[in-house]
Order: C-alpha cells, then structure tokens, then sequence
C-alpha cells in the first residue's frame, strides 16, 4: 500500500509534504494520535536512532495527527513558550492536521487509540506494527534494515564488475 500523500509542519513550522520529504531509502514512520501516546514513541525513536547510527539508508520520522480544522493543543509542544517547546521537540516530528478517519482508512488502521510504525521503502509501506515496541518487532526491523542494505550492496558490486574493462 502506498503511503498517503499528506501535508504538515515540522517543529520549526516549515511546511513538509509526505511521504516525499522524508529521509531515507528506507523509513520509520511512527504515527501517533493523543498526547498520552508520547510515552509509547520514546521506545521507538530511542530504537531508530540507534539504527540510523548502523544504517546509512534508513530515515526515522514521528507524526503527530490531529483533527483537520482543529488546532493541536498547547500540550503538543509541551505546554510551554514556543522556544522552549521546540527544544523538546525530536528533530523528526511533523504535525499533520488532517480527517483523521479517512487518514486511518487509507492506512488500514482501526482507529486512534493506540501508535502504529510503518516501514516505507519508495513512499510504499513494506511492514506496520502497533503499539508499544517489543524485542521481537525490534529484531524484524533490523533483519529487514540488513536484508536491504546487503541486496543493495550485492547490486552495486554486480554492476560495478559486470562493466566493460577499460581497453
């Protein structure tokens, strides 16, 4: 299924469009909808930003989804000045303020009581989990992180030596 195209904010307020702007061959989406939610994204980011350490092709990002027509809540930043706010804020979060039903839909999501991760490869989603991360979805995610660079490494050698030699 392909990653709907939808538009936010960053934490600075620059406007970013999705999936497009992500970074990354492969990227971690983690999608989450209510502010007590925050408390199962730590795992995850914590996780991604160990894998962005290993693998050069991977991107990480948070979305924090509210209503369309609705503003996020002072909470979203933190409850604190804009300043402050921003500097609690990972580098990767984008606010996005869309119909949230139809967004679940078009994701093949139940609903918004819980978070969702969603591994993109070319703006498609390749693997979705919920919820809290366990070592099991951990390990999956790294094998499939490895699987891919190790292919697209065997690629590059393929057709480095499948050339002609210089005569």
């Amino acid at each position: 299924m392909k990653f709907p195209t939808t538009s936010g904010s960053d934490k600075h307020g620059r406007r970013v469009t999705l999936p497009a702007d992500l970074d990354g061959e492969q990227t971690l989406v983690v999608v989450s909808f209510h502010l007590r939610q925050r408390s199962l994204v730590s795992p995850w980011r914590e996780f991604a930003d160990e894998l962005r350490e290993e693998f050069d092709h991977f991107g990480y990002a948070e979305l924090t989804v509210g209503s369309k027509g609705g503003m996020l809540p002072p909470m979203s930043k933190g409850g604190m000045s804009p300043t402050n706010a921003s500097h609690r804020l990972h580098e990767n979060t984008v606010f996005l303020s869309v119909n949230k039903q139809a967004f679940q839909r078009r994701l093949g999501i139940l609903g918004d009581q819980t978070i969702y991760a969603f591994l993109l490869e070319d703006d498609y989603v390749v693997r979705q989990a919920a919820g809290v991360l366990t070592p099991e979805t951990a390990d999956a995610l790294e094998s499939l992180l490895r699987e891919y660079r190790d292919a697209q490494n065997r690629t590059s050698n393929g057709t480095e030596s499948a050339g002609e030699s210089p005569g």
